[in-house]
């Protein structure tokens, strides 16, 4: 009996201990990043905070339940918010590589920049491949871009876009019939032409969330209305164009934007880099779905589809 008990614990101790060892290589693999200095030492107070922007910028679902993490946006906003409070942290540098996304979740992390300015904290926008259109928003609360030469990057603008398939259903024999409690219920519908006075509704929409992205730029950058207005039709910039514009301070790479939020900070000598840490089980169950290529769930697809005002190239 001794014998078959000692054999148990050693089954289960080696169980656990391997479990362990599973979830540590899971939240410890290697990860596609941006190289950086060194990790943070507890204690120090020169700490530069890293947060990444890339892809679509969007506040997506998650399906729920004990393991339930933030995505989209929201997850950059929660990050944000943490590295605002850390003490620990004098900078923050955005690593920004998107072609922006939909309105309000561009509005939501452009104002977690300024809380996290409001807190004392000096920000720099660092732009990869692309940073335009809700991207650029964003950077504009900054308070310094920098650029590549060749980023692309402005496309100041909004767009919504919704689909016809009347003339298709037409042809194939099919009829939707749409019950409706309001004449403008089914505004931007898909099948059938939009009115005149719906096109004007719309429009008065866009203008909205135009002004916003105007005085966004106009705030952050100081240029007057009449500047802005001409560089905000939508068209894109190299980085070394946008130099040029006004629209960026600096063209340098990563490095360069590190450094630059270490001068504003006053850190003497290397900085040290902060990035901040998400609740166990959201690394947890993060890291498994990306390992596993499962990065849009069913309900985040049709939220993809779905028409909604954005601020983003195309």
């Amino acid at each position: 009996m001794r014998r078959e008990t000692v054999i148990v614990t050693l089954v289960t101790f080696l169980l656990v201990l391997s479990t362990i060892c599973g979830v540590w290589l899971v939240l410890n693999r290697p990860q596609r990043q941006l190289p950086i200095p060194s990790r943070i030492t507890l204690g120090r107070s020169n700490g530069i905070g890293v947060v990444y922007l890339y892809g679509p910028l969007s506040v997506s679902s998650d399906s729920g339940g004990f393991m339930a993490r933030l995505r989209g946006t929201d997850a950059i906003v929660e990050q944000l918010k943490v590295l605002a409070k850390d003490d620990r942290v004098q900078a923050v540098v955005l690593r920004i590589n998107s072609g922006g996304g939909s309105v309000a979740a561009i509005q939501e992390v452009y104002e977690a920049v300024r809380n996290l300015k409001a807190h004392g904290k000096k920000v720099v926008a660092s732009f990869g491949d692309v940073a335009a259109s809700g991207a650029y928003y964003v950077a504009c609360a900054c308070d310094r871009i920098i650029a590549n030469p060749g980023t692309i990057t402005g496309s100041i603008g909004v767009i919504f876009s919704v689909g016809n398939v009347e003339g298709l259903f037409r042809k194939i024999g099919v009829k939707v019939e749409v019950i409706k409690s309001g004449k403008y219920k089914d505004i931007g519908s898909g099948y059938r032409e939009m009115t005149e006075e719906e096109r004007g509704l719309l429009n008065a929409m866009l203008d909205s969330a135009y002004g916003q992205f105007v005085e966004a730029v106009k705030t952050g950058r100081g240029f007057s209305g009449e500047k802005v207005e001409g560089l905000a039709q939508g068209q894109l910039f190299t980085g070394a164009q946008a130099l040029e514009a006004g629209l960026v301070d600096k063209v340098g790479s990563y490095e360069d934007a590190v450094k630059e939020a270490a001068e504003l900070a006053g850190i003497k000598g290397e900085p040290e880099i902060i990035e901040a840490p998400l609740p166990f089980f959201r690394r947890l169950l993060g890291s498994i779905t990306e390992s596993h290529g499962l990065r849009f769930s069913p309900q985040e697809l049709v939220e993809e589809s779905s028409p909604r005002l954005e601020y983003k190239m195309w």
